[in-house]
């Protein structure tokens, strides 16, 4: 059972974590009542204070709350739907399309061999809270297994649609990518009605085969959204490759997590992100890739426009241990502040073990280029329409990294929208 105080600051969340039957529960729950909250003080957290996302009390999320689904993306996509985290097989399209590729609820799932065997494997808990929290009591996932040499026909879009306020839902997936086999997946969150008093605590662990390659695409749009505290853990095997790109355009309290271990030789693993923050929404982005072996490469570029009284922060970590000789890792961040209220809190770090490496970092933070405002107004331009012009600009190597032609040209018409915004 789960133990509390009055004082207790984890009160409101504790009841929903006991009692639980997925793996490792009981562990996880007595790693919860063990772990602070993080605060100030703590360094991962240090600009991203979550003590608040504890101050009310939560329910257990509805899974058969009635929605109203999105119109589909302008392309050819197999659509998974989740409501307030439960799976749901009635919105969702047929997900056997693909021989050779298992996709369905997490849940159903548990007591085969491959998630036995990775499951809470990649995203260990350690000192995170959150991710005890999520290993405690999940409320569903998805399972996507790719076997030996297999392709998705066409990107796999999973739908997350928070419907109502003050539930906690622990999204829980697992990718597992056999020898060869291409996974690509979008995954959207959109939010209805007020669900800004909601709590989005989700993992997601994904194993990459040798050879294999996974691509993620994650969108935030969540306007009134819940507070999401989100971690990818990925493991990549030889000669693998992995891909996300993140893109934060609305939400309250948003904290994305990336986790990278770069496990076989010729191992290739690339983050990107882009976010337009504006009233009081808050993002971190927060990545640590880890070059365990020799000849593997990295890339990571994140680029901000924060306006009005937004917070963006970005820290990453790129960590190469003794023996990853020949390790190419390149790491950028860049942020454009549009008003005195508007925050940016930066941070790239390398740590380098080993001799023979070809590694940079750098930051800036800076305001829309002045002469090219100037230059663009005496053409004609309206001073709005010169600013979206030269942020969408500041966007475009990012958008450029994106593969799927289709996608790109969808993110870049909701990033423009975006803009047109501030």
């Amino acid at each position: 059972m789960a133990t509390m105080t009055a004082t207790d600051p984890k009160a409101n969340v504790l009841p929903l974590l006991d009692g639980s039957t997925w793996p490792n529960a009981t562990e996880a729950l007595a790693q919860v009542n063990a772990l602070p909250v993080p605060t100030s003080k703590t360094e991962a957290w240090k600009y991203t204070r979550v003590a608040k996302l504890f101050s009310q009390p939560y329910a257990a999320p509805k899974g058969d709350a009635t929605v109203t689904l999105p119109a589909r993306l302008p392309f050819e996509t197999t659509r998974v739907v989740f409501v307030n985290g439960h799976f749901r097989a009635d919105l969702s399209d047929d997900l056997k399309t693909d021989k050779g590729i298992v996709i369905d609820s997490l849940k159903q799932h548990l007591a085969h061999g491959p998630v036995k065997a990775h499951y809470g494997q990649i995203a260990l808990i350690g000192d995170r809270l959150f991710t005890a929290m999520n290993t405690a009591a999940p409320t569903d996932g998805l399972i996507i297994l790719a076997t030996k040499g297999t392709k998705t026909s066409k990107p796999i879009h999973v739908l997350h649609i928070t419907n109502g306020g003050q539930q906690l839902i622990q999204p829980r997936d697992l990718f597992m990518l056999h020898e060869g086999a291409e996974v690509e997946v979008i995954i959207e969150h959109v939010a209805e009605g007020n669900a800004s008093t909601s709590l989005i605590n989700s993992i997601r662990e994904s194993v990459i085969g040798e050879g294999a390659n996974l691509t993620i695409h994650l969108l935030q749009n969540e306007a009134n959204g819940p507070a999401h505290i989100g971690l990818d853990g990925v493991t990549i095997g030889a000669k693998g490759r992995f891909s996300i790109d993140t893109t934060t355009l609305n939400g309250s309290l948003v904290r994305n997590e990336v986790n990278v271990a770069l496990a076989g030789p010729e191992a290739h693993a690339e983050l990107n992100g882009v976010y337009v923050l504006n009233g009081t929404t808050h993002c971190d982005n927060h990545t640590y890739i880890g070059h365990d072996v020799p000849d593997c490469t990295s890339d990571e570029l994140y680029k901000g426009i924060v306006a009005e009284k937004g917070t963006g922060v970005f820290n990453g970590k790129v960590y190469v241990k003794q023996d990853a000789q020949r390790t190419r890792a390149y790491q950028s961040n860049a942020n454009i502040l549009q008003g005195d209220d508007a925050k940016v809190y930066t941070k790239p770090e390398l740590e380098i073990y080993a001799d023979d490496v070809k590694c940079s970092h750098g930051c800036t933070i800076g305001r829309l280029d002045e002469k090219g405002l100037f230059y663009l107004r005496s053409r004609g331009v309206s001073e709005a329409e010169a600013r979206k012009m030269l942020s969408h600009a500041f966007m475009t190597d990012v958008l450029e990294r994106i593969t799927n032609e289709d996608w790109r040209k969808h993110l870049a018409g909701l990033i423009d929208a975006k803009l047109a915004s501030l």
